[in-house]
């Protein structure tokens, strides 16, 4: 669909051979984290290239070394693209880096599989943080209609009204009982931040909830963080067997240690009341992974692989979050950011593509 595209000119949207060797105010900049996934990442081109906005943004393009055409695509649309090394690959240093390399002040996050719906959500999500104290905002994600049932219940998340988390807010329903890992909730798969906040307090290198943690120490340093319920995105990425063990086990790490963060931050921790009834549900968990198949087999046989596949992810996923609690302890280490290994990965990336494009509204 793109190739061939001159990056000179794309419908709407002009990409102009500007040279900023410095970050410019009024630039925003549209950073891309992507690892194989070329027909995502043309979909989500197609998606920025309608976008309206009062002022220039830049796309830039973080690639994991990706073994099809992601960083031809993205050279193809005049994206400023750069290589990391998988080996050193976490989410959390690809933003920090990521960042450290955009040019505006304010840098919007997408997932190449995150596409935003209508073309004025880059100008909500820009008008969103221009406030004075919104350190990061993000917005509401819909599945497609390819998503799974695993996939499905993330969206649980997502409200349909707008609001703000600050300190004030954050400390009282910690000291309600609630569980200060579900109230900081974000997603940078589709988000803006101000380019100084990260900058002062960068992703930590965890296995997993990287942004809850941001959120935790912006809100905690007296910023505010708010979510769009009126601007989406469409979110597609289906659950990947052999990755659903990696994702249990980071999952339950990360949850005790952003908790842990959270108390020391906060001064409260958990309620017992609280931790009994996640136990009591985990206990449960088993007898819903197997009602699904048992349902199926009963009332309609033409879903069962379904369900028997819904479960045997799900098992893995249990599997996966039972280790993590048992060794969540020995993570402790991955509550900081290592400057020393994010200069080595700063010294690791590679340029691939000029870095003077700049896109405009015509």
């Amino acid at each position: 669909m793109f190739e061939g595209t001159s990056p000179a000119k794309m419908g709407g949207v002009l990409i102009a051979d500007t040279n900023l060797s410095e970050p410019t105010q009024s630039l925003v900049s549209v950073l891309i984290r992507v690892r194989n996934e070329e027909h995502a990442l043309r979909q989500l081109f197609e998606c920025l290239r309608v976008q309206k906005l009062d002022r220039p943004f830049e796309v830039v393009v973080i690639d994991n070394e990706s073994d099809d055409g992601s960083a031809k695509v993205a050279r193809a649309m005049g994206a400023r693209v750069f290589t990391l090394p998988r080996s050193l690959f976490t989410y959390g240093r690809a933003i920090n880096v990521g960042v450290k390399l955009c040019r505006g002040d304010l840098i919007v996050l997408l997932s190449a599989h995150s596409w935003p719906q209508g073309n004025d959500w880059l100008g909500r999500m820009v008008n969103c943080v221009e406030g004075r104290g919104v350190a990061a905002a993000y917005c509401k994600q819909l599945a497609d209609g390819t998503a799974c049932k695993q996939e499905k219940t993330r969206f649980k998340i997502f409200a349909d009204h707008n609001y703000k988390l600050d300190k004030e807010r954050l400390v009282q329903r910690c000291k309600c009982g609630e569980d200060v890992y579900e109230i900081c909730c974000f997603s940078n798969s589709a988000a803006i931040v101000r380019r100084e906040v990260v900058l002062r307090f960068p992703f930590r290198d965890l296995p997993f909830a990287e942004d809850r943690a941001f959120v935790l120490d912006c809100v905690i340093a007296g910023y505010s963080i708010a979510y769009l319920g009126t601007a989406t995105v469409t979110y597609q990425q289906p659950v990947i067997f052999k990755n659903s063990y990696r994702t249990g086990k980071a999952c339950h790490i990360s949850n005790h240690l952003i908790r842990e963060l959270g108390s020391k931050a906060v001064g409260t921790g958990l309620r017992k009341s609280k931790q009994v009834q996640k136990v009591a549900r985990r206990l449960c968990r088993p007898l819903e992974i197997i009602g699904g198949p048992i349902e199926a087999l009963l009332r309609d046989r033409a879903q069962l692989r379904r369900a028997a596949h819904y479960a045997a992810v799900s098992c893995v996923v249990l599997l996966g979050g039972i280790v993590g609690e048992l060794t969540w302890h020995r993570y402790r280490k991955t509550t900081g950011c290592d400057s020393s290994i994010l200069l080595i990965v700063e010294k690791s990336i590679k340029i691939v593509a000029p870095e003077n494009a700049i896109y405009s509204v015509t």
